[in-house]
């Protein structure tokens, strides 16, 4: 198997970013990592609302620019090291090694305000996140389960808001 054919099973055709199986392998990864080594490791969710609305009428056209403009917005405001990935039809991972809550807030603020920057009111964001380590935290299912109560609040909070969750999920 050469590189590109590596590539094209690790992606999603219509972004190029992880795809959602990959994504949660390097999460586990890396959460482990993160546990043993006490090394800072944040996650952010962002659920894209409005992008079902763009032209329907076009073949889906105006959609696949708009997902592909997205990831393209994703990859310019991560670094090299982190790991983003598509969870969803609107919903988009970024895992972030060696990260701690304020360089997760910082990140998380830089790429909503370039997606918003871009998207002319059209789209808006529902963004959860949390970060490790927390000394209840032992296992990648309830670091993910946190960013995503993260996710559920900043939903109920309407658009366009940041909810850092570090409680339990439950």
């Amino acid at each position: 198997m050469d590189q590109s054919e590596l590539v094209t099973l690790l992606t999603d055709a219509e972004t190029s970013l992880f795809h959602e199986a990959y994504f949660g392998f390097r999460l586990e990864e890396e959460f482990k990592k993160s546990r043993r080594f006490g090394w800072p490791l944040s996650l952010v969710i962002m659920e894209v609302e409005g992008l079902d609305a763009l032209a329907p009428g076009d073949g889906g056209r105006a959609r696949r620019s708009a997902l592909l403009e997205l990831s393209n917005t994703i990859l310019s405001g991560t670094r090299s090291e982190d790991i983003t990935g598509r969870l969803g039809p609107a919903r988009f991972g970024m895992l972030l090694p060696n990260t701690p809550a304020e360089g997760l807030q910082e990140m998380a603020h830089r790429v909503m305000s370039a997606v918003l920057k871009g998207s002319e009111d059209s789209i808006s964001l529902c963004v959860g996140a949390t970060c490790a380590p927390q000394d209840d935290l032992e296992r990648a299912v309830e670091f993910q389960a946190r960013a995503e109560k993260g996710l559920e609040v900043s939903r109920g909070q309407g658009s366009n808001q940041l909810v850092i969750w570090t409680a339990p999920s439950a």
